[in-house]
C-alpha cells in the first residue's frame, strides 16, 4: 500500500489531557501532600484547572503559596510515584491514532511540562512510549513550554525543521508554545481546557476527536 503524501513529517504532543488522563492521580497526590501538611482537600475539578504550567506551578496553586516548601514536593512527588501509572489511562483515540502515524513513517516525540522521569514512567507504563523519539520534561529541555526551547530541543529528536512539524496539545499554552516555535498547531479539547478557550486561542487545527488527526497530518 502507497503511503499517503504527508503534510506534517513530525508531530509533537502534549501528554496530559492530550495522549493520557492522569487527572485522578495527581488529585490524589496533591491532596495526599495537603492532608500531611494538616490541610484540607481540593476537589479534583478544582485540582484540574491548576494543572498544565509544570509541578511547581501546580503546588503553589494548590498551597496558595509564592514557593513550594521542600517537604510538599516531596510528599507529592513520593505519592505520585505510587499511583501515576495504575490512576492514568489512554484517552479515547490515542492509541489507534499513533499507530497509524507511526505506520506513515511520522516521528513523534512528547514535550511536556511534566518531569520527565514520571511522563517516561507513565507512557512506559500503557505501552506508548515505543511510538516516540524522545520524551522531554522542563527538566530535560532546561526551559518549559511555552518557551521555544522546550519545543525545539524535543524537535530535535525528529531531524525535522519547525515547518515540518505540527504540536498536538489541549491548552492555550501549548498554542503559545507552537507560535513562539514556529511551528503549527492543533488543539483537541479532551483536557482541562474548555472548547471555548481552544477556539479563541486559534489554533491551526481544531481536532473534535484525537483520531481526526491522521487527517491533518496526512494532509
Amino acid at each position: 500500500m502507497a503511503l499517503p503524501p504527508l503534510r506534517y513529517r513530525a508531530v509533537l504532543f502534549d501528554l496530559d489531557g492530550t495522549l493520557v488522563d492522569s487527572y485522578a492521580a495527581l488529585a490524589e497526590a496533591v491532596n495526599f501532600a495537603r492532608r500531611e501538611h494538616g490541610l484540607h482537600e481540593l476537589s479534583a475539578a478544582r485540582i484540574r484547572d491548576f494543572v498544565g504550567d509544570g509541578l511547581e506551578t501546580m503546588l503553589r496553586r494548590a498551597f496558595d503559596v509564592d514557593k513550594v516548601p521542600r517537604s510538599v514536593t516531596e510528599a507529592f512527588e513520593s505519592r505520585y510515584d505510587e499511583i501515576c501509572c495504575e490512576a492514568s489511562t489512554i484517552l479515547a483515540d490515542v492509541e489507534a491514532t499513533l499507530g497509524t502515524l507511526h505506520g506513515f513513517g511520522v516521528a513523534m516525540a512528547v514535550c511536556t511540562n511534566k518531569p520527565t522521569s514520571f511522563s517516561k514512567k507513565i507512557l512506559t507504563f500503557l505501552k506508548l512510549a515505543p511510538y516516540f523519539r524522545a520524551i522531554v520534561g522542563p527538566d530535560l529541555a532546561g526551559a518549559r513550554k511555552p518557551e521555544a526551547r522546550h519545543v525545539l530541543h524535543t524537535l530535535e529528536a525528529t531531524s525535522c525543521m519547525p515547518s515540518e512539524a505540527l504540536f498536538v496539545g489541549d491548552m492555550p499554552i501549548d498554542v503559545h508554545a507552537a507560535r513562539n516555535s514556529g511551528l503549527d498547531v492543533a488543539v483537541v479539547s479532551t483536557g482541562s481546557s474548555t472548547p471555548e478557550a481552544l477556539q479563541a486561542a486559534r489554533a491551526d487545527h481544531y481536532l473534535a476527536r484525537f483520531g481526526d488527526l491522521v487527517k491533518v497530518v496526512a494532509g
